[in-house]
């Protein structure tokens, strides 16, 4: 089989909470673990985008509304769309592991 979901390779996700959400694959697991017994990925993309900002909104308003908020989640392949679009991630490849969701203090 044909790896499609490597890292840096953008998807939309289909289902759930996020469901039309870009994401980036950050790591992929083709053959599944002893908990998650079926193919999966570890995601990362932006849940809220930041608003439109205008000339004459307040600097408090503009920081607001200048935010953006992230996640990162545990994907089943099936509930993920390829796209033709990839990034670089070597930066970040190493950073989260599917370890950091069994302890919920990180």
């Amino acid at each position: 089989m044909v790896k499609i979901y490597k890292p840096g390779k953008v998807a939309i996700v289909l289902n759930g909470r996020q469901a039309g959400k870009k994401v980036v694959v950050i790591k992929q697991l083709d053959e599944g673990t002893k908990d998650r017994q079926y193919p999966y990925a570890l995601v990362a993309g932006i849940e809220r985008y930041p608003l439109k900002v205008t000339r004459k909104m307040s600097d408090k308003k503009i920081k607001r509304r200048s935010r953006l908020k992230p996640f990162i989640k545990v994907v089943n392949y099936s509930h993920l769309f390829p796209t033709r679009y990839a990034l670089e991630l070597e930066g970040i490849k190493g950073l989260v592991t599917t370890d950091t969701f069994k302890d919920p203090t990180q």
